[in-house]
């Protein structure tokens, strides 16, 4: 294709002399010819770097599940005596979005850059399905292996999926640690990657570490056919001096570094004021009835509703976590070399609180032991936990409004989803509808399996067409609970009950947005989201874990300047951020008008709850189009730039 239409260079910034090279040693593999290349690319982190490159090879046509371009890498401080900044980054051409998107995961950083390169570019396609092995000694990458693997390695070592390819390739080939697909990436749009790292001769329990949004397996596996990535080596990346995050600190904060970290990761390693920690441990008791349950049905319920069914979360989903897992203190980390201990294991299965959720109460699972069966499902699959929730739950929702038979998804009856009446063990009842949607959803077949191969957008769409004499009230569209780019494209929001998270913004899907459960005027409230996502992207392309930020969020410029020799702020963040706006335009991915009630809807009920004179009104009168308009073009104002207008939308 052309060069982009609408084009804004990055900016070109002057670096001095630092301690690092902000990309060390980068490389592009061919896939097709099995070779790799060293190449030049200027870029201050992988965000920056992945944007580039696909501009560069004008990827904005390409169909991303049949050509793309996936870039692995870290931050320039890997392997640094900053905490938490050993995280790997993924760019690519969401098969779900069908625009750019950035995925992170864990400390496996901290092992990829002992492989001797910091970015690692995937082009073309194998032949035939591989292992891709990098091997490092102390001068740099010394060599780039390809190996065959076969479905076999799916069902390897007594573990099943990711797992199961985890330790095949560890068993096989000892990387220090290693990035796989699961079967579900074979044939669905929203595969996700694993990284588990390795305990002895087994797999660690506490860092398994997802890169879950946007389709980052089904990239890497379709497009590439790159079933796994292995890495390690003996290369260390320039020294930096010890005390300088001491210094920075300091300066900074007026306290040790130590200090600042164990502060700023208080929610995540265990919170005195909630008795608890981690995702999973803070939300529930922060969040309490806002958490969103039984499909997003829950924002029409009542507050007594909704807090009598935020009392049984307590008390059978939160409360056996904090008595088995906090106070046990079954703590662990990524593989960062970090004190924030954030991973919190249950019974042997790591919990988080967004993919307990989306196994949890938002599939109307309120007993822990059962969700935990359920997750342990997406996770062998490399299933994105939040789209499961988001597909299972819509599919239940379907069936108990009688918009599905229960035959057609392979059950005997629909599932217990009035709030009004629903007691606990109705989660059993609950579980084993969701259990065998899940298992055909995993092995895309049946109803669930075109959710699985279309993504949801286009699989409400195709029910709606196949199915018309029963959506003549409701839509399958209606019940669903995504933001639409595009004439294809779509994302899932995370599991909050927030505007931010549905909002017309490039890139969604993780936290580049104003996350908060609370609602504003469209042009404020674009502004507080466009500079909650110039923050996190600074913090990704730094390849900084986002548990950090209360400090790294502080520090990053400063650190930027003394080891890199460079300036990053809020304008070199915009740069990147536009040039992902533009090219998105370009591959026809913008954000464009709500189609979903429901989507509609979760705007307008916080819009009732605070302000509800004013918006509230205008979201029941079917008005609300204008806020999202209007945010849309504040951010455009932001950017500076002008996408063609799109028509349409949600009707009440």
């Amino acid at each position: 294709m052309n060069a982009p239409t609408l084009w804004f260079p990055f900016l070109e910034l002057s670096r001095a002399n630092g301690l690092r090279e902000p990309l060390i040693n980068p490389i592009e593999i061919d896939l097709e010819e099995e070779n790799w290349r060293r190449i030049n690319i200027n870029a201050l982190g992988p965000v920056e770097a992945g944007v580039k490159l696909h501009l560069k090879y004008q990827t904005q046509d390409w169909d991303p599940v049949e050509k793309n371009l996936v870039v692995m890498g870290t931050g320039p401080f890997a392997r640094s005596p900053f905490f938490g900044s050993n995280r790997l980054i993924i760019v690519f051409k969401s098969p779900m979005t069908r625009g750019l998107h950035v995925t992170a995961a864990g400390g496996a950083g901290f092992d990829f850059i002992s492989s001797g390169t910091s970015l690692v570019v995937f082009k073309g396609r194998a032949n035939s399905p591989k292992i891709v092995l990098l091997e490092g000694d102390e001068e740099g990458l010394k060599d780039v292996k390809f190996k065959n693997v076969t479905s076999d390695a799916f069902n390897y070592g007594g573990y099943f999926g990711t797992f199961a390819l985890s330790k095949y390739v560890y068993d096989n080939y000892s990387p220090a640690r290693a990035v796989a697909v699961g079967p579900f990436s074979l044939f669905s749009v929203s595969g996700s990657l694993v990284s588990i790292e390795r305990l002895g001769n087994e797999l660690s329990p506490f860092a398994v570490d997802f890169f879950g949004r946007g389709g980052p397996g089904s990239a890497l596996a379709r497009a590439h056919n790159v079933w796994a990535v292995g890495f390690g080596g003996r290369y260390e990346p320039p020294e930096v001096p010890g005390d300088l995050p001491e210094r920075l600190s300091r300066e900074a904060f007026g306290k040790s570094y130590v200090e600042a970290v164990l502060e700023a990761t208080t929610k995540y390693r265990y919170d005195p004021k909630y008795k608890s920690g981690g995702t999973f441990g803070v939300n529930y008791v922060y969040y309490r009835d806002l958490i969103p349950m039984f499909a997003f049905n829950s924002i029409y319920y009542s507050d007594e509703t909704r807090t009598r069914l935020s009392k049984m979360i307590i008390k059978y989903f939160w409360t056996p976590f904090v008595e088995e897992t906090i106070k046990r203190r079954v703590f662990g980390g990524c593989g960062d070399p970090c004190p924030a201990a954030c991973k919190k294991v249950w019974r042997g299965v790591k919990l988080d609180y967004e993919p307990s959720n989306a196994m949890g109460p938002l599939i109307g699972v309120f007993k822990l032991d059962l969700t935990v069966k359920l997750i342990e499902v997406v996770d062998s699959y490399g299933m994105d936990a939040i789209e499961a929730g988001h597909v299972v739950s819509w599919l239940m929702d379907a069936l108990y409004r009688n918009l599905l038979r229960p035959e057609e998804l392979g059950v005997s009856e629909p599932p217990s989803f009035d709030p009004s009446h629903f007691e606990v063990e109705e989660s059993e009842k609950n579980y084993e509808i969701a259990k065998k949607i899940l298992e055909q959803y995993a092995k895309g077949v049946g109803v669930p399996g075109e959710a699985a191969k279309r993504g949801l957008r286009g699989a409400a769409k195709y029910l709606d067409r196949e199915l018309p004499s029963r959506t003549e009230r409701v839509k399958f569209e209606d019940l669903a609970v995504y933001v639409a780019f595009g004439e294809k494209g779509y994302m899932t929001p995370n599991l909050y009950w927030a505007p931010g998270m549905v909002a017309p913004l490039y890139v969604l899907g993780r936290y580049w947005t104003n996350y908060r459960p609370t609602f504003d005027e469209p042009e404020k409230f674009a502004e507080s989201s466009f500079k909650r996502a110039l923050k996190e992207l600074i913090i990704d392309n730094a390849g900084i874990c986002r548990f950090h930020r209360k400090w790294a969020e502080r520090l990053v410029g400063e650190m930027y300047k003394e080891m890199v020799g460079a300036e990053v702020n809020d304008e070199y963040a915009k740069a990147v951020y536009r040039s992902v706006a533009v090219y998105n335009v370009e591959a026809g991915a913008e954000p464009v008008p709500w189609e979903s009630k429901k989507t509609y809807d979760v705007v307008r009920t916080m819009a009732k709850r605070v302000m509800p004179e004013k918006w509230g009104r205008l979201f029941d009168e079917g008005k609300g189009i204008e806020w999202w308009a209007r945010f849309k073009a504040r951010v455009e104002e932001l950017l500076e730039i002008r996408p063609p207008r799109r028509e349409g939308g949600v009707k009440p």
